[in-house]
């Protein structure tokens, strides 16, 4: 199946802004209009998980937690769609002096990868089920991100999907007030034409720098996820592409 895009015109980047200011692509809808957003399931309850719109909830201690991290002066890394959590608790085991965040709307896969991480004691790891596009808006300053990681993105190859694709004009902007000059955001897929897509948003963005490949040195070691280690064992192309925020915009 092709994966469909094209360069676009002011009528549809237009479109794209309206699309997002109206929550519509928030995979499971906008928690903004949901009963209760506002409170976290009881098997949640003071363990190192967040959603945005419930940060103030008072029974927990998770939001007073997650603010005193991230106000910390720790370097700050973001996973978004983290799937099983390999990468992301991998990485958080090797650079313990890091804070990680990880989004992930499978709320299944989210209870799994906490469990792990209970399992393996780790205090510098934070997970949520938020769609990123609202938790990074909500729970995360600005300028306050060292680099990004969005590892195989869903493609949402049908017509009808294509405003639930993570990547937008608006997402982008999201990306530049949350990344801090000299930041990256790391970029995964199995589908070159959606790397290619994502370097044309990117890199014509006034803040972001066209892919560089010198900077997978900044990611260093680490473990790859599911996707990555078959795409791999089965000899699939896997395209990275590495973009970093400039330090004087």
């Amino acid at each position: 199946m092709d994966f469909d895009w094209e360069e676009l015109t002011p009528a549809q980047r237009a479109r794209h802004y309206a699309d997002w200011h109206a929550g519509k692509g928030l995979i499971g809808g906008d928690p903004r209009r949901r009963p209760n957003s506002e409170i976290l399931p009881s098997w949640a309850m003071d363990r190192r998980f967040v959603r945005a719109l419930a940060l103030d909830d008072p029974r927990v201690v998770n939001g007073e937690r997650f603010r005193k991290g991230i106000a910390s002066a720790r370097p700050l890394e973001i996973e978004i769609g983290f799937g099983r959590g390999d990468f992301l608790q991998d990485r958080s085991t090797r650079i313990p002096e890091r804070l990680f965040v990880g989004f992930e709307v499978r709320t299944k896969a989210v209870r799994l990868a906490l469990r792990r991480l209970e399992n393996q004691g780790l205090e510098n790891l934070w997970l949520s089920d938020d769609d990123a596009r609202v938790g990074l808006q909500l729970a995360i300053p600005e300028r306050r991100v060292d680099a990004v990681h969005v590892l195989f993105p869903d493609p949402w190859w049908k017509a009808q999907h294509k405003v639930r694709r993570l990547f937008s004009p608006p997402f982008v902007d999201l990306l530049a007030s949350k990344v801090q000059p000299g930041g990256y955001l790391h970029l995964k897929t199995d589908v070159e034409q959606y790397g290619e897509l994502v370097r044309h948003l990117l890199s014509g963005h006034p803040v972001f720098c066209d892919h560089n490949p010198e900077l997978a040195d900044r990611v260093g070691p680490y473990r790859p996820t599911h996707r990555e280690h078959w795409c791999l064992e089965n000899g699939m192309p896997v395209w990275s592409f590495y973009f970093s925020r400039r330090d004087e915009v």
